[in-house]
């Protein structure tokens, strides 16, 4: 249906289609549309199908491929996405989960809390919305209104809950955005009853895209929210040489890792390697806007995330270069908080409280650079963000940070 869309000095057309609505009983199994049909001019396409067998069966994916950017997006994870491809080049990580796993088939509680990581192969994944970070034991109120101490699972739940809403959406005016609405509810009786509101969106031809969310405290109490978006990537952008760039204020280290000289340089695919994680304060712009970026060896390809340091203050740095077989991989991390235990992050003042009612809005954007001189046209944007600004540098770990 067209459905006008409200802005600021415009009223902007739209094509909008239901492809799930659980309250309204709507489910579309397999739908596609493109720019032959709406005659925009530019090539684009969205596609919905179901994937049938494994631990894959029933997973929805919805790919939207702009002519230049192609991404899937996955309702069935919490909205999250599981790759991409710019121009030939592939965009998400090889991890040893090769397949999209139905969340019926993720036991959260396995080894310690950790078995998040028997469905984490996205290129984007977020984490949260209760809890975000390392397993930990934690204090809830009970239905009896004590006092009760719970284990919180690694990195939360909403990517492991189908969303009970999404459409697609076409700007039918220049410049053609194209993308894909859900909503997710994470919720329990005596509990969270969280929502999350997120478009994924791009326009034609363009070398990026945008996810916009809100998360709603759907209680009459206040209620704790953290998010984090977990971007992750590998080959060809992750390479021996490739480096991290972005105008770091602090930086300290998570673990029992060290920062040194080489922290931002990425190593060859080593087997045996152990993960290693930097946390860190952005510098923004006057606007609180950052930019992070990885560059590769010979500076002629690069992807950056922008961001509001403001929504998203905190962020870590994630260097996990094992051998290809067991997940070659660098994760770029903003979040509202680190990713402590939540206990850890409530006591130094980092877990977002909504009121009752509030929505909180974040969201990044992701590019991809080719050439040369593009990618030193973005370095300069990163460069002029940090200016004369040196990092603070706290070489071991520390309680606070």
């Amino acid at each position: 249906m067209l459905n006008p869309k409200k802005s600021t000095n415009t009223i902007e057309r739209s094509f909008v289609k239901t492809l799930t609505d659980v309250g309204r009983g709507i489910y579309v199994p397999r739908w596609a549309i493109s720019s032959n049909e709406i005659g925009t001019g530019d090539r684009w396409c969205i596609e919905k199908c179901r994937i049938h067998g494994g631990t894959s069966d029933s997973v929805d994916i919805i790919t939207v491929d702009n002519g230049k950017l192609s991404f899937v997006v996955v309702p069935t994870r919490g909205m999250g996405i599981w790759k991409g491809d710019y121009q030939g080049l592939f965009l998400g990580w090889q991890s040893p989960v090769k397949n999209l796993v139905h969340p019926h088939y993720v036991d959260l509680e396995a080894r310690g809390g950790l078995g998040w990581l028997q469905a984490f192969n996205e290129w984007v994944v977020r984490c949260g919305l209760s809890n975000i970070g390392d397993p930990g034991v934690d204090t809830v109120i009970d239905n009896t209104g004590k006092e009760k101490e719970v284990m919180l699972t690694l990195h939360g739940r909403i990517a492991n809950i189908p969303a009970s809403i999404v459409k697609a959406r076409i700007g039918l005016d220049p410049p053609h955005e194209l993308g894909v609405e859900g909503v997710v509810y994470e919720q329990s009786m005596f509990g969270p009853n969280l929502e999350l509101t997120t478009s994924i969106t791009t326009t034609s031809r363009s070398n990026s895209l945008r996810i916009s969310d809100v998360v709603g405290n759907l209680r009459s109490v206040p209620d704790e929210m953290q998010l984090l978006y977990h971007c992750n990537f590998g080959s060809p952008f992750l390479e021996e040489g490739t480096r991290f760039l972005a105008p770091v204020q602090r930086i300290a280290p998570y673990w029992t890792t060290k920062v040194t000289e080489n922290f931002d340089v990425f190593g060859p695919p080593e087997s045996g390697f152990i993960e290693q994680a930097y946390f860190m304060r952005l510098l923004g712009d006057d606007e609180g806007y950052t930019k992070a970026m990885l560059v590769n060896g010979d500076g002629t390809k690069a992807v950056s995330l922008s961001f509001s340091v403001k929504e998203l203050p905190c962020f870590t740095l994630w260097k996990n270069t094992v051998s290809i077989e067991d997940g070659y991989v660098a994760g770029l991390e903003p979040a509202t908080s680190f990713p402590n235990p939540r206990r850890s992050e409530r006591e130094r003042k980092r877990v977002t409280n909504l009121r009752p009612g509030e929505r909180y809005h974040a969201g990044v954007t992701l590019s991809i650079h080719l050439g040369k001189d593009e990618v030193q046209k973005v370095r300069g944007e990163t460069e002029k963000i940090r200016g004369e600004v040196e990092p603070v540098v706290i070489k071991e770990p520390v309680l606070g940070f």
